[in-house]
């Protein structure tokens, strides 16, 4: 009986979500073709696959069931259809503005002050943009290389004298965290000494979370930590101000920034606080995975290591052991930055972005209805072998010398809102492998670590590696 009366439950159940299903369908399309797929579960749609479940999980699935470039969901209680494929890619960075615009979820517009009758926060006050001009401008490499140059090179100098030298074993992603956001904080807040990385671990770990408040959840902490970050950082720009005031020298990105008060330019202290807060956290721990996930590669394949030590040899010789790099040194580091595209690819930190149709859009014989919401997938065809042959081998030579096909790889999104920290990234990357392996040699522990995490990848056990000296 008690097997009846479960089979029932269930029959009925799938029966409920079903009419919901189609009277969604047909509530929300009308008599549009809609794309394919499903709105889930009533109310919560397949809101928890989505966060909880592995992204590639999700995406493949679909894909196999529904269509590898467009199929329709319900996530965060909002219809989306979710666009994967290069076509998309062109489409959406093409069509910023146009057809479709940026739409930040709640977590997104709570965490970072943005109001929610517009989803795309626009500056009102005149003079405003020079916020975003100044934070542009220090973020081109010629930019960096003047003012990160011997500020890198001091911080990284201090990490490995403090956490490896000496040591035979370590473990690389606490670490590289760290480091991480040591260099964060100097980087944009001037600050030798850095504060709150608690709090923005738990704010970048909170954007894909169910905005529940309830004690303890991912939601609450991530609240909690951007009202104390923000609250820091417009101290912050109180004293820098009043340092400018009084023909001080300050120091950091934000202290760049605010010195555009003192042109006659307003900014509004909300505004520089958000920016910044958001670069740092875009900044922070996708650098920190990435360069874990690189060199546990980089110790586990030989064949790797001596062409990074090869590539870097001619370098050393004109440069000097342990300096950090300048831009045009960078830049022919080639083979390096292959190894980190690989690990991008493999390890992506940044899976997609929500845009919102702003009319009705036909794409791939498809209607999607205005005021529907996209997932633009940027890692959507990251695994896939028509693009990527063994997509789960780690094989740096894809990107050494090819030319890939346009759209069919943008770890840092495409068009007018592409990512402004592409360069930063580049930057900290290779000019953190090249003072390591003039220093040491490793190999990991653990050569199939497996990889936690649903929406971001994060090594389970911290990459822990065997350390030479050289």
């Amino acid at each position: 009986m008690d097997f009846f009366m479960q089979t029932l439950f269930l029959t009925l159940i799938t029966l409920v979500a079903s009419i919901y299903v189609w009277q969604k369908r047909k509530t929300l399309g009308g008599t549009k073709t809609l794309p394919p797929g499903t709105f889930g579960w009533p109310l919560v749609g397949e809101t928890f696959q989505f966060l909880f479940n592995k992204v590639d999980d999700f995406l493949q699935e679909r894909a196999k069931k529904y269509s590898s470039e467009i199929f329709c969901t319900n996530i965060l209680g909002e219809p989306t259809v979710v666009l994967c494929g290069p076509g998309a890619n062109k489409f959406v960075s093409t069509n910023e503005t146009k057809l479709v615009k940026v739409w930040y979820m709640k977590t997104q517009r709570r965490f970072f002050n943005i109001p929610d009758h517009t989803h795309a926060a626009k500056p009102k006050q005149q003079g405003a943009s020079a916020a975003p001009v100044a934070i542009l401008g220090i973020l081109k490499p010629e930019g960096m290389s003047s003012y990160m140059g011997n500020k890198i090179g001091s911080i990284m100098h201090q990490h490995f004298l403090t956490h490896w030298e000496g040591k035979t074993e370590v473990e690389v992603y606490p670490l590289v965290k760290d480091f991480s956001f040591r260099l964060v904080c100097q980087f944009y807040l001037g600050l030798d000494e850095p504060k709150l990385a608690t709090e923005f671990e738990n704010l970048y770990f909170g954007i894909y979370s169910v905005p529940l408040n309830f004690p303890g959840s991912k939601y609450s902490r991530a609240l909690r930590a951007a009202a104390a970050i923000r609250k820091e950082i417009q101290f912050l720009i109180k004293e820098k101000i009043d340092a400018l005031n009084k023909g001080q020298v300050v120091d950091g990105l934000l202290g760049h920034v605010v010195g555009a008060e003192q042109g006659g330019n307003y900014v509004p202290r909300l505004e520089i606080s958000n920016i910044i807060m958001g670069l740092m956290n875009s900044s922070h721990l996708p650098i920190a995975i990435t360069l874990a996930f690189m060199i546990k590669h980089i110790g586990q394949r030989p064949d790797i290591y001596q062409k990074i030590i090869s590539e870097h040899a001619d370098i050393t010789k004109s440069k000097g052991s342990g300096t950090a790099l300048d831009w045009d040194s960078i830049q022919k580091l080639k083979y390096t930055w292959a190894v980190a595209q690989e690990t991008m690819r493999l390890y992506p930190t940044a899976p997609g972005a929500f845009r919102e149709a702003l009319t009705d859009i036909t794409y791939e014989g498809f209607t999607i209805p205005k005021g529907w919401k996209i997932y633009w997938s940027l890692i959507g065809i990251n695994k896939n072998p028509k693009y990527f042959p063994e997509p789960e081998s780690f094989d740096p030579s894809r990107f050494e010398g090819n030319v890939h096909a346009p759209y069919t790889w943008i770890p840092f999104g495409a068009g007018p809102r592409s990512c402004p920290g592409r360069d930063y990234t580049r930057f900290v990357l290779i000019n953190f492998i090249h003072i390591l392996i003039t220093k040491f040699k490793w190999e990991a522990i653990f050569s199939h670590e497996k990889v936690s995490g649903s929406l971001v990848p994060i090594p389970a056990e911290g990459i822990p590696i065997r350390l030479h000296h050289l």
